[in-house]
């Protein structure tokens, strides 16, 4: 099947049945994200940075939280927005082993404790957005959001792996299962929260249908993502894990069919969402402000493909913007 002549253009544009919105706020943390990555991720070499900071991640904060009324509130949200895209794409091929010892220290600073002397800046900014979260959270919200970084790590990105090293297809059901932690909007989720001044209680936060909400958020824009970067990862031989070429590659159809089922499994994903924020259960006195976080849920899925295409990033746009993977493995 040749795919030599399918480019971004081809994609469809993932439709939804509510708006987006743009915080004020969109174009107030260039100058400071050039130096959270000039600063704190040196590890990273000087040309990884420097594409680093044409993909306008603190940008995205605004597009999928535009609740947020002021700069001090958004800044820990685009700050974890850079962390985590940073995080992922440096540990992309790390081993296992290494990321669960990684990934248990961060969690500790997520918690609270303080990073040691010899930590790189991935830990220092992740403590920094811990110390700007704090106004406006509360301790079972830092317990939620370390569990989920947590998940998304494990059910997520350590997933991936085994598939990336093999160069082999997943099949699609187990491709949802881990694409619905890797994308890591588990944890980036929570941040709607401090976003809209007001964390929801645990015993609401548990419920089933808020539950079933997050997953189907989950879905949707990790199908976003792959939408938006098949291009680059047709040019990728060894790509394995976007839901396009998962699905041309189980069924052994074209690509175009693929886009199109692919389409079919986000368009319905979408339609449950509407369905479940149409119809929440009764949370007494916490009822409106409950509908108010669905709400920014959905804002945040229609804002992140509303940045995809009209935000200032490189990061899907330019062939060659997309870094290569540096972590060496200390073994």
């Amino acid at each position: 099947m040749n795919t030599e002549n399918f480019k971004q253009k081809n994609v469809p544009i993932l439709q939804y049945p509510w708006p987006y919105e743009i915080g004020p706020f969109s174009q107030s943390f260039y100058e400071e994200e050039c130096s959270w990555i000039d600063t704190d991720y040196q590890f990273m070499s000087e040309t990884t940075r420097s594409k680093y900071k044409k993909h306008g991640l603190a940008e995205a904060a605004s597009f999928m939280f535009p609740a947020a009324s002021s700069k001090e509130q958004l800044r820990p949200i685009a700050r974890f927005m850079v962390w985590l895209t940073l995080y992922d794409d440096y540990h992309e091929v790390c081993p296992v082993n290494e990321l669960a010892g990684i990934r248990d220290h961060i969690m500790d600073v997520m918690m609270g404790q303080k990073p040691r002397p010899d930590d790189t800046g991935l830990i220092k900014q992740v403590a920094l957005s811990r110390q700007e979260f704090l106004p406006y959270v509360n301790d079972d919200w830092f317990k939620r959001w370390a569990k989920d970084f947590h998940d998304s790590t494990t059910y997520g990105i350590m997933e991936e792996t085994p598939y990336k090293l093999k160069k082999e297809f997943p099949t699609l059901n187990n491709l949802l299962l881990i694409r619905e932690y890797s994308i890591s909007m588990y944890p980036y989720g929570n941040s709607v929260e401090p976003s809209i001044n007001y964390i929801v209680p645990n015993h609401i936060s548990e419920h089933s249908v808020i539950r079933r909400l997050k997953m189907l958020m989950c879905r949707i824009m990790a199908i976003q993502n792959d939408f938006a970067s098949i291009e680059k990862e047709l040019a990728v031989d060894t790509e394995v894990l976007n839901i396009i070429l998962v699905i041309r590659n189980q069924y052994k159809i074209s690509i175009e069919e693929a886009c199109t089922e692919a389409m079919r499994l986000h368009d319905n994903y979408v339609k449950e969402f509407v369905e479940l924020q149409t119809n929440l259960p009764n949370f007494g006195l916490h009822q409106k402000n409950i509908e108010r976080f669905v709400h920014n849920m959905s804002l945040m899925i229609s804002g992140l493909e509303a940045w995809y295409h009209k935000g200032r990033t490189t990061r899907y746009k330019v062939p060659g913007e997309f870094p290569k993977p540096e972590y060496r493995t200390s073994i």
